[in-house]
């Protein structure tokens, strides 16, 4: 994943850096630095991302707002 891929994932979840750092379980600084091409996107966490992308495009916000918490076991 591009950091111009990361930056639209993000736009399209409509999250903070520090939620993605929360869902993909990094620090925040760690996602500043995707974005910025500092640090290459893990190949797992750029497919949770695309996926949850997929999932926010394709269900409802309240499905995918309980998905997400399911995720992060709140």
């Amino acid at each position: 994943m591009k950091p111009a891929q990361y930056k639209a994932a993000r736009d399209a979840l409509g999250w903070t850096h520090a939620k993605v750092a929360e869902i993909i379980g990094v620090d925040e600084s760690t996602v500043y630095r995707y974005q910025r091409g500092e640090v290459e996107i893990p190949g797992p966490a750029a497919r949770l991302l695309r996926a949850l992308v997929w999932l926010r495009l394709t269900e409802s916000t309240r499905k995918f707002d309980q998905l997400v918490k399911e995720l992060n076991h709140e």
